[in-house]
């Protein structure tokens, strides 16, 4: 059977190293804790988890607050911060909130009860600053969406720049007439995306029509995204390209284009969000913003760490990098044919 200092040695590190990981008695960097936590599983290693559980009041769980587990933009998410988190020696609960701000409450009573020892949520809207009553007791943070005037960390990407990166690239391609499905969310990206359409319209001496900007609903579903792009085809002129902020919104635009008669991207353009598995699932592909999605939820499950570890210089944002991807749904407007 292995003992700690088995484990001390595959790790590289002390036996005091080990024990201060596993009973919490300092910081350990999330590297060290990796690479002890790989060795503990190598050794198959056991050490008397219950116990010491009990007694520093802990439960070695961090708790996930999604509002859609079955929306797959947050599946990927989920996918890193579980991997993350396992390589840290927790184990990760899910919490379905079904967007409900009653819910949210209900999930984060679990810290209260030593359910968990910290939480990550992934749809905070900006109008969060009630958060702040757990977040001064508890390690909390923010994924993906966020509270922008809310001192609790965040990782996200930039919103108003990858969408001025799809403005640039609609207006390069030739078209004038840009439509824009947001949403009726509270959200940060929302927001966001909407101003960077606004001031990249602007910047280039565009006017931005109120008729052009509609509001599908707040979870992004393919029924309003569908239903939405078929009153903005019937707005007159009609958009020559439609700039949805999810590409499950998105597929619901392309299902009304061709539904009226249409084709996309010969009559009409449409560009989406996120690139989740659905994009290059049918043609025409979809041209869409990647945002590192597993490489986000990795992130938010460190920084919970740090937290937890009581680090003394955990960053307050996280900025990851996205990507513009162009596939078969965009091409110049047809007048420019």
């Amino acid at each position: 059977m292995a003992t700690m200092a088995d484990v001390a040695r595959e790790a590289g590190v002390s036996v005091a190293t080990v024990s201060r990981l596993l009973n919490n008695l300092g910081v350990v960097s999330p590297e060290t804790a990796a690479r002890v936590y790989a060795a503990i599983e190598k050794l198959s290693y056991e050490p008397n988890l219950l116990a010491r559980n009990l007694r520093k009041n802990e439960s070695r769980v961090i708790l996930i607050l999604s509002p859609n587990i079955t929306n797959p933009y947050y599946a990927h998410i989920l996918s890193g911060i579980g991997d993350a988190a396992a390589e840290l020696g927790y184990s990760a609960l899910i919490f379905n909130t079904a967007d409900d701000p009653a819910r949210v409450r209900e999930g984060l009573e679990m810290l209260k009860k030593h359910r968990a020892d910290g939480a990550i949520l992934m749809a905070s809207d900006m109008n969060c600053a009630w958060l702040l009553e757990y977040a001064d007791e508890y390690p909390l943070v923010q994924c993906s969406e966020y509270g922008p005037d809310v001192d609790i960390p965040h990782v996200s990407i930039d919103n108003y720049r990858a969408t001025r990166d799809i403005m640039e690239y609609l207006i390069g391609l030739g078209h004038r007439r840009i439509a824009h499905i947001s949403s009726e969310n509270d959200y940060i990206s929302t927001s966001l995306r909407l101003k960077g359409y606004r001031d990249a319209l602007a910047e280039h001496g565009l006017t931005s029509r109120d008729d052009y900007i509609i509001y599908a609903s707040r979870d992004y579903s393919f029924k309003s995204g569908k239903a939405k792009a078929r009153e903005l085809l019937a707005v007159e002129p009609r958009p020559t390209a439609i700039f949805c902020i999810s590409d499950t919104l998105a597929l619901g635009a392309i299902t009304a284009v061709k539904e009226m008669g249409l084709r996309v991207p010969q009559d009409v353009t449409v560009i989406g969000f996120d690139d989740v598995e659905h994009t290059t699932m049918f043609h025409p592909y979809i041209t869409t913003v990647a945002q590192p999605c597993y490489e986000m939820g990795k992130e938010s499950a460190r920084l919970l760490y740090a937290l937890m570890m009581q680090e003394k210089q955990v960053p307050r944002q996280s900025i990851l990098e996205h990507r513009l991807i162009v596939r078969e749904s965009t091409s110049p407007p047809a007048e420019l044919e």
